[in-house]
């Protein structure tokens, strides 16, 4: 009786040992598992929050260069049919001259008023070229030096009303460029005359 008694102890407490012992184990594993994967969990919020602020810089770069392509195009845009504009209305003003003479006539002055207004009222770069013209009287020399000098006549006016001259050229056609052919005074009438051009 007492052998089994003795026997029963025994066997108790070296189950009750057998059984702790995997408990340690245990915790101990667990403790040295936690902090890995509470590492690896909080790892991947900092890639992510970084790859989120990466991507936002990214989307407001890109949309602050096409803002700035936007803008840009439309002042071209809005440059380039100002200009078409500007070269209609040049293209028809006209200053006519009397027979053989480059003075402005006084029914003529207020042509080159409304060339100065429009040429001052212009922004940017622009040349503009004032291109003098005659009628088929006289010799092919004598209408170029003719027609240029009508021209700078015409530039000078324009100059004393307020216009830039270094944005105005001048150039002669002599009798090379007529708007009518007619053998006639009013074709020949037509033909004495200033013409402007707005350059590219």
């Amino acid at each position: 009786m007492k052998k089994r008694i003795v026997l029963g102890t025994i066997l108790l407490a070296i189950l009750t040992g057998c059984g702790q012992q995997p408990q340690l184990n245990v915790n101990a594993e667990e403790n040295n598992t936690k902090p890995q994967v509470e590492q690896n969990k909080t790892a991947p919020k900092n890639e992510v929050v970084s790859n989120k602020e990466d991507l936002n810089k990214v989307n407001n770069q890109v949309q602050s260069e096409d803002m700035i392509d936007t803008t840009a195009v439309n002042v071209t845009e809005e440059s380039v049919n100002n200009n078409q504009k500007i070269a209609a209305l040049l293209s028809k003003e006209v200053v006519h001259f009397d027979f053989d003479k480059y003075n402005i006539r006084p029914d003529q002055m207020h042509i080159v008023k409304e060339v100065a207004n429009i040429l001052k009222d212009m922004k940017g770069n622009y040349t503009v070229r004032i291109e003098g013209n005659c009628d088929e009287w006289g010799s092919d020399e004598y209408n170029y030096a003719l027609g240029l000098k009508r021209a700078k006549t015409v530039k000078n006016a324009l100059i004393d009303l307020g216009v830039d001259g270094s944005k105005l050229t001048i150039i002669s056609y002599g009798e090379s460029n007529p708007v009518c052919t007619a053998h006639t005074r009013e074709c020949w009438a037509k033909n004495r005359r200033d013409n402007f051009t707005l350059l590219p």
